[in-house]
């Protein structure tokens, strides 16, 4: 079940059940229990187990806002805030405002950072906040952590690492805030094609003649208009006949993804390294959702292989975070735990910045959520969880990995896929037939 981004926010309906009490600025509900689901969208209390997050929303409150309705982070410092329903405008010190709206992606975020204590919200528009108790929150994080170390060493590091973790999160979220941030910017060419294609009147000659200014984008473009994909068909030599073949939504798929590679770089010899890791399992990743999509005759294979290369791009912008402030991680294993927490959400934040397209968004949080399975039809994010699965296969990266023929996915593009011979070996089957194309796939992705 996905939170409701309508302008209802999560619907209230839905979610409570309540009885109202009347305070100075605004309206204390006391919530009863609701469907846990909607609480594992939240960060950081979706990171609890479900029996604590079913206990913390028991204990749960909302807020009911009317316009100019104020909360002061100085009166709710010990809850973590969400807002469900309405609009409200969150103040800084200096007075500066910024619009949340329930829909937001920003919206699963606690409103009010650490150490913000001039902060505000003021209600525009009737709106609701849940609100969650912090001390509680934090005793059920010491009591998993104490269940899950073992041994008294292993409880001492998971603890430093939690604090690490939670530190960056709160220096994230406040750039968030306060439009310090820095998400990456969409490539320029990726740009220009992309709102060419959202003009109206747009032609396969307006995208040549953007592509044709970057000779290896265009050469790119040509390739797989010229591969296996179109094998048989009269060769192309020229950037508009490629588009013209390719379409203009494939070619404006493959433009943004080949124009990613720019942007996993970093000045720091350490960082560099681990973005130049990340790029080479995106493009794998990239290359076996596209030959899965297009050996199952499922969704666009083009679009998949955009899915693949965004699947991890929000550890772009944490290792950049990392390198421009200085920020001390100890080893390979706290800087992995903190892109595990921290990925999914702030992958969101740049698929949101870009403006691409929702499903995207669902890829970048729920790509390692093996039993996901919130509707009979196969999305972007079904094909990139099987063919993660299949990455970790042929890497043996076995930990944590279910068998295939458990995860909801791979059961829904399985019994779609029409071939004579049906066994959970079968997806095995289709990548080694289809080795050339993933190699063909990475060779171009690499150019």
């Amino acid at each position: 079940m996905t939170p409701d981004n309508s302008g209802c926010g999560w619907g209230l309906s839905i979610l409570y059940r309540y009885a109202i009490l009347k305070c100075t600025h605004h309206k204390i509900v006391n919530a009863m229990p609701a469907d846990n689901d909607r609480i594992k969208y939240l960060v950081p209390v979706k990171q609890l187990l479900s029996e604590h997050r079913t206990m913390l929303l028991e204990q749960s409150r909302t807020i009911v806002l009317e316009v100019d309705d104020e909360l002061c982070v100085n009166e709710e410092q010990d809850f973590f805030l969400y807002l469900v329903s309405g609009k409200v405008n969150m103040l800084d010190a200096d007075r500066q405002s910024a619009l949340l709206k329930a829909s937001d992606e920003r919206a699963f975020y606690p409103l009010f950072g650490e150490g913000e204590d001039a902060t505000r919200i003021v209600a525009q528009t009737h709106s609701v906040v849940l609100r969650f108790n912090r001390h509680m929150f934090n005793a059920f994080v010491d009591q998993e952590l104490a269940i899950g170390g073992g041994e008294e060493e292993e409880v001492m590091v998971s603890a430093e690492m939690s604090e690490i973790e939670g530190n960056l999160f709160n220096e994230i979220m406040h750039g968030f805030n306060v439009g310090a941030l820095k998400l990456p910017s969409l490539p320029e060419i990726a740009s220009k094609v992309r709102r060419a294609i959202a003009s109206s009147g747009c032609a396969a000659e307006d995208v040549s003649r953007i592509v044709g200014a970057d000779p290896s984008m265009a050469a790119r473009l040509i390739r797989v208009a010229n591969g296996p994909l179109n094998r048989g068909l009269a060769r192309v030599d020229s950037i508009q006949s490629a588009v013209v073949r390719l379409g203009l939504q494939t070619s404006k798929d493959l433009v943004t993804g080949f124009a990613l590679k720019e942007l996993f770089k970093s000045q720091s010899k350490m960082l560099n390294l681990r973005m130049r890791k990340l790029y080479e399992q995106s493009i794998e990743m990239a290359a076996i959702s596209f030959t899965l999509s297009r050996q199952s005759g499922i969704l666009n294979p083009d679009h998949l292989l955009l899915a693949g290369l965004l699947y991890r791009i929000g550890v772009i912008p944490i290792l950049s975070y990392i390198e421009e402030t200085g920020l001390i991680v100890a080893n390979d294993h706290e800087l992995d735990n903190i892109i595990r927490h921290l990925g999914g959400a702030v992958g969101a934040l740049v698929i949101q910045h870009w403006e691409l397209s929702d499903d995207l968004s669902v890829v970048v949080k729920e790509f390692d959520n093996w039993q996901r399975d919130i509707s009979a039809e196969i999305d972007s994010c079904d094909m990139v969880i099987v063919a993660q699965i299949y990455y970790r296969l042929k890497h043996r990266q076995l930990e944590g990995v279910p068998e295939i023929d458990r995860v909801p996915a791979f059961k829904k593009i399985f019994s779609t896929m029409k071939c004579e011979r049906k066994s959970k070996d079968f997806a095995v089957d289709v990548f080694k037939q289809a080795d050339e194309e993933v190699a063909l796939m990475m060779r171009l992705l690499r150019m």
